[in-house]
């Protein structure tokens, strides 16, 4: 006889041995106990937690003979024919081969016919969402009021793609990812009872690859098996499996914190000459900065290990902040790796940020001065804070000093930056700028005009009629000359796009204003006309700003 893989040897033929999906279990023999079957059920999922399963054992107790505390006895005619997939009063469809209107219509003509040999005909649909909407259609009468001999069992990983109309008829059961720790207890099983030697640790990596799929798991504890000759030890499963040693994550995390470009551009060439692939390298990356964050947080973790938690204690200087910081910028890096056209220099240039990333400074440190290992707030090489730059950074503010006098009026005048004492709170809002006047933004015009057509030609087009007619206070007066509320209006909106564009030019913040102002003759023009016009004609010039062309 053939070989059988580990998922199909080890598939569970009741109730009982179905694994982390107890809520769905119960809840069906408890129905089958108080006669309660419903007409149809959705298996909702994802992949390899059981589905499938589930439904074929619900099959059997239906139409087993035996029935054993609202599980199949596994031994009679039919739970066998079941179990071998040729009963003929249980069939499975697969959604995406019968996706069509005609493969439903030939069903709705099948579920006429009373079962062969048990009670109940059942269908079992897998992967339902695969079907086309017609088909769906077609299927909504039948699933409302089937036969009383009929039950569907529909499975799915997208219960999103399924019709609403479709999950009302039918009762929804979500299954949940298996927990790492009930997978391991199955694998550790299965091993025992294939005489199999293995590592505890790397069962745990086996599991934790399997992502909480115990179909996945089976798989690579499959793989495994065939790879391993002298027992399954965690340096065969780390080499099957492309997992990287922590200890690896942890040197590079070191030379991350020493700015040492040159060993950890030489550490990542080394791995992916050893052919570990970039998306593995990179996905165990972010597991390790997971691990450190939430340990640094407080939060205890469990697969960790003692080397690590010992350097992170004793030795690491990076915050949960930084941590935060580099494990945002490196999920941004794994999402976008497929599409990448050179993934190793993505991923040198990735590593290199980190080692250039400076420590965050909380703000509260900062204002009190207690910022952690006597970082300087004051960027390297800055003599001054320049007046003229609009947007102060907070590392630009020199570090305040205690022992500040009061000023005299001879030194209320503009000092250099570096004389700034504590009583002189340095606000980028409030930086003083040269005075401005009307015709200084008189003369700028022009060339404000040049840089607003650049970002909206509409507005700029709007801009070219108007007058500057008062500037006070940083608020600009624009007068529209001849124009329409309506010019009024879409100027209004794009109000801060105009401030900007000024910012930018002045390095000052201003605050624009718009008023209308007509010339007399064109008031003599638009005056409405005393003709005996109809009264609703009337009051939609009023209403839109409209004018009579003759």
């Amino acid at each position: 006889m053939s070989y059988q893989v580990l998922s199909r040897k080890w598939r569970p033929q009741h109730f009982d041995e179905v694994v982390g999906q107890s809520h769905v279990t119960r809840t069906l023999q408890n129905a089958m106990g108080m006669d309660r079957v419903a007409h149809g059920y959705i298996f909702a999922g994802p992949r390899g937690v059981g589905k499938t399963t589930t439904a074929r054992i619900l099959a059997k107790v239906l139409n087993c003979e035996q029935v054993k505390n609202n599980n199949p006895c596994s031994t009679c005619s039919t739970c066998v024919e079941i179990t071998q997939g040729s009963s003929l009063d249980v069939q499975e469809l697969d959604g995406a081969s019968n996706r069509g209107i005609d493969e439903i219509r030939e069903l709705r003509e099948a579920v006429k016919y009373p079962p062969n040999k048990g009670k109940y005909r059942i269908y079992i649909i897998d992967e339902v969402h695969m079907l086309t909407g017609p088909a769906f259609n077609a299927l909504l009468k039948t699933l409302e009021e089937p036969p009383p001999h009929v039950i569907f069992i529909m499975a799915t990983t997208d219960s999103h793609k399924v019709p609403a109309t479709i999950l009302s008829r039918t009762q929804r059961f979500d299954f949940k990812s298996i927990a790492q720790s009930e997978i391991e207890a199955f694998l550790i099983k299965i091993l025992e009872s294939e005489s199999q030697e293995y590592d505890p640790e790397g069962i745990k990596l086996i599991a934790q690859k399997g992502s909480g799929s115990l179909r996945d798991s089976l798989s690579l504890l499959d793989q495994v098996i065939a790879y391993a000759e002298n027992g399954l030890d965690l340096d065969t499963i780390r080499d099957v499996l492309g997992i990287i040693d922590e200890n690896v994550f942890l040197d590079i995390l070191q030379q991350i914190q020493k700015k040492d470009s040159k060993s950890l551009i030489g550490s990542l060439n080394h791995l992916v000459s050893e052919g570990y692939a970039i998306s593995d390298l990179i996905s165990g990356m972010n597991e390790f900065f997971r691990n450190c964050m939430l340990h640094t947080s407080g939060v205890p973790q469990k697969h960790f290990s003692e080397k690590s938690i010992n350097w992170l204690d004793t030795q690491c200087t990076l915050s949960t902040a930084d941590f935060l910081r580099m494990l945002d910028i490196s999920l941004q890096y794994e999402s976008n790796l497929k599409f990448m056209q050179q993934p190793l220099i993505s991923l040198e240039a990735l590593f290199m940020k980190f080692a250039l990333l400076d420590s965050s400074i909380n703000i509260s440190q900062l204002l009190s001065g207690n910022s952690p290992q006597n970082i300087q707030v004051k960027k390297p090489g800055a003599k001054a804070l320049k007046i003229s730059e609009p947007d102060v950074d907070i590392e630009d503010i020199p570090p305040q000093n205690p022992r500040s006098e009061m000023k005299t009026e001879e030194e209320k005048t503009p000092l250099p930056v570096e004389k700034t004492t504590t009583e002189e709170k340095v606000n980028p809002e409030t930086v003083s700028k040269k005075p401005l006047n009307l015709e200084d933004i008189r003369q700028a015009w022009p060339q404000i005009l040049k840089s607003m057509e650049e970002k909206n030609s509409k507005i700029a087009h709007f801009l070219e009629d108007a007058n500057l007619k008062d500037f006070k206070d940083m608020v600009l007066q624009l007068k529209i000359v001849n124009g329409h509320r309506f010019h009024v209006k879409t100027l209004e909106k794009d109000t801060s796009l105009i401030e900007s564009v000024l910012h930018a030019f002045f390095k000052q913040k201003f605050k624009v204003k718009f008023h209308i102002e007509e010339s007399n003759a064109l008031k003599t023009e638009k005056k409405k006309p005393e003709s005996s016009e109809h009264p609703l004609f009337t009051q939609v010039i009023e209403t839109f700003e409209g004018e009579i062309i003759r």
